[in-house]
């Protein structure tokens, strides 16, 4: 499936906003994006060898839905920090998003807590449950790219 298809599962006009902006862009680059911002993180936060050893090890051994999840999560980010942009508590919002998915990483969040965070965005987004279901559909067709990427990269 191409980024651009799924347009068609677009549901409403929230939907629609995401698809566009994510379409101007190429799906390589969009999956550079999302290598770049878990590479990035993971790189520029002081932690310990065994977090990075953790981190790089979760990342091998995750099947297709998980990484789909994560490159969701990752992707949606900067569409929860436009939303909520005029909001006091916008930045810290945001800012725990990204926390729980460091810590998601390198194991120190539980699968279900990081589900929970990734449902959370799509309630804040206003996400239809179709566009939300293809939209982590799309990112497993990836799976080995942004594996095999971020492998290379940290």
């Amino acid at each position: 499936m191409k980024l651009n298809e799924l347009k068609v599962y677009s549901q409403n006009n929230f939907d629609k906003e995401i698809i566009e902006r994510m379409s101007k862009d190429s799906e390589e680059n969009l999956n550079k994006y999302i290598i770049n911002v878990i590479c990035d993180l993971l790189k520029n936060i002081p932690m310990e060898e065994s977090l990075m050893f953790a981190a790089k090890k979760f990342i091998n051994n995750s099947n297709e839905e998980n990484i789909a999840k994560i490159s969701t999560y990752v992707s949606l980010i900067p569409y929860v920090q436009l939303k909520l942009k005029d909001r006091n508590d916008g930045y810290i919002i945001a800012s725990s998003l990204v926390e729980i998915l460091i810590s998601y990483i390198v194991g120190c969040v539980e699968k279900t807590t990081f589900d929970n965070k990734l449902l959370e965005i799509k309630q804040i987004l206003e996400i239809s449950d179709a566009f939300y279901k293809e939209l982590i559909h799309y990112f497993e067709q990836y799976k080995d790219v942004i594996v095999d990427s971020i492998s290379k990269k940290l």
